[in-house]
């Protein structure tokens, strides 16, 4: 599938300099995004016969407060552009957007990857802390235990 989306997707892919890419077939492209809080940021964009779906793996299923933590990417889905939190059958969260094909240029690739950086980024923490608290709190009782700086999430 060589059309002039897929050229505009490895356009876009090839004048960032620092961002390795690989190719999936004619319509897949994986990358990682690199955050200040959530440090890697994987992402499948995936060109389909209308639209380009992408997807980011955000964190596995909570260990404890579902129900806030659901809440809180949910509220936050009010602030992104294209993206939405979402929901695996196994409670992991993903983001995900859909573009509509006819839109898809290096200004809206910007603005959408832009967009999952930041909401990615912005959510990791509090969500992480919400979710595996009970973890956090005995992986930081072992660092003091042990003489280890406290992690940065906390």
């Amino acid at each position: 599938m060589t059309d002039a989306t897929a050229a505009a997707i490895d356009g876009w892919f090839a004048a960032q300099g620092d961002l390795d890419v690989e190719r999936r077939g004619d319509a897949g492209w994986i990358t990682v995004l690199r955050g200040e809080r959530k440090r890697t940021i994987p992402v499948y964009l995936e060109l389909g016969a209308h639209t380009l779906v992408v997807e980011s793996f955000f964190m596995t299923a909570p260990d404890e407060h579902h129900a806030e933590v659901y809440a809180l990417l949910l509220a936050r889905n009010l602030r992104t552009y294209t993206l939405r939190f979402a929901l695996y059958d196994t409670g992991d969260v993903m983001l995900v957007g859909v573009v509509p094909r006819h839109a898809v240029t290096a200004d809206e690739l910007d603005r959408t990857l832009g967009q999952l950086l930041a909401a990615a980024d912005d959510a990791y923490w509090p969500a992480i802390r919400l979710g595996f608290g009970t973890y956090i709190e005995r992986e930081q009782a072992w660092r003091s235990k042990v003489g280890i700086g406290r992690n940065p999430i906390t």
